[in-house]
């Protein structure tokens, strides 16, 4: 009786392991590639930027999860009371517009439809509009005339800072920045997002094609 039980206890840690073992990469299938994006509001790169980040988002949306930091080169004094922008006032309003909005709602799909259109406004003034073409309803006036704005431009400065950029924008892979990576993002987003993927996750066959 005593060997059966002892078989058995060896059978339920060798079943223990090998499930633990298949656990993380079941995991690392499922997961998506995160995408931290450094950006600023009238920064040029960041808008050339842009025009690679819609429709690579568009098209791989199921794939990837992007978080969109509106601040860049940008410094706060007094906590929040002050900010320094590196292409001005219209900037820091730009920036903390921008977050309000992404704040507003979790769909990364109305996020990225938003900023791109608004980085491509003539000026700030079209907020309400962009809002509207990603299908948004937020009251930007209050979020940018309180305390709530300036929490969250204090928030993307935490983010940008943990990255330290020399070159906006910045764009960080899995939370790890690889100067590389960042390099071929700006020849090449999505190259580079598509190389990522096929190392990440088991893309269907049509996908990044």
């Amino acid at each position: 009786m005593s060997k059966l039980i002892t078989a058995f206890c060896i059978l339920a840690v060798l079943i223990s392991c090998i499930l633990a073992d298949e656990s993380p990469r079941e995991k690392r299938q499922a997961a998506k590639l995160h995408i931290t994006l450094l950006y600023e509001s009238l920064c040029p790169d960041s808008k050339n930027f842009m025009r690679q980040l819609g429709p690579v988002h568009q098209e791989l949306e199921p794939y990837i999860d992007i978080e969109l930091v509106p601040f860049g080169k940008s410094a706060s004094e007094q906590s929040g009371a002050l900010f320094h922008c590196q292409h001005g006032p219209a900037e820091c309003e730009g920036n903390r517009l921008q977050s309000c909005v992404i704040s507003s709602t979790q769909n990364q799909a109305a996020q990225v439809k938003f900023v791109v259109c608004q980085m491509f406004a003539s000026n700030h003034a079209n907020a309400d509009k962009c809002a509207s073409q990603a299908g948004l309803l937020t009251d930007v006036e209050y979020c940018m005339k309180t305390p709530t704005g300036t929490k969250l431009q204090l928030d993307a400065e935490l983010i940008t800072k943990r990255y330290r950029p020399s070159f906006v924008p910045t764009i960080v892979y899995n939370r790890v920045f690889d100067q590389q990576l960042q390099d071929q993002s700006l020849r090449n987003f999505r190259a580079t997002v598509c190389y990522l993927l096929r190392q990440q996750i088991a893309l269907p066959a049509t996908v990044c094609q």
